[in-house]
């Protein structure tokens, strides 16, 4: 009973651990590579120091798709601040930023803005932080 017990509580215990949000990929020289799938983003959450930002995104998929730096909050039917992108990448290809990037500090969402491909789960979180945290 009480082995039971104990195996109950560490259950519990991990259960209540596992909250707190998503994990991040840290990448600390400001390089996001990102590969760009049916609709995927892999890394999915990731965080860089503020400053300047670089995108690689690769497509593996069978689709078009691209990579965005949109604003976390909008209002509904509102367009979203574009911080930065990538063109349209045919299946196989690679493709950079279209034109150089700085973030603030903040929170920031990756998509590709590609049709519904954000609805269809194609979207990822950009944590920026303050340099040396």
């Amino acid at each position: 009973m009480r082995r039971l017990a104990a195996l109950s509580l560490l259950g519990a215990l991990t259960i209540a651990g596992c909250g707190g949000g998503p994990s991040y990929t840290r990448v600390p020289d400001g390089v996001l590579k990102i590969d760009l799938d049916e609709y995927t983003l892999r890394p999915e959450n990731v965080e860089v120091p503020a400053g300047t930002i670089h995108l690689v995104a690769h497509n593996s998929g069978r689709l078009t798709h691209n990579l965005t730096i949109e604003a976390w909050d909008r209002e509904t039917g509102e367009e979203a601040t574009v911080y930065g992108r990538t063109d349209t990448l045919q299946p196989g290809q690679t493709g950079h930023e279209r034109e150089p990037i700085r973030l603030k500090p903040g929170k920031y969402r990756l998509v590709c803005s590609i049709g519904n491909h954000d609805d269809l789960g194609q979207y990822g979180e950009l944590k920026v932080v303050a340099k040396g945290s």
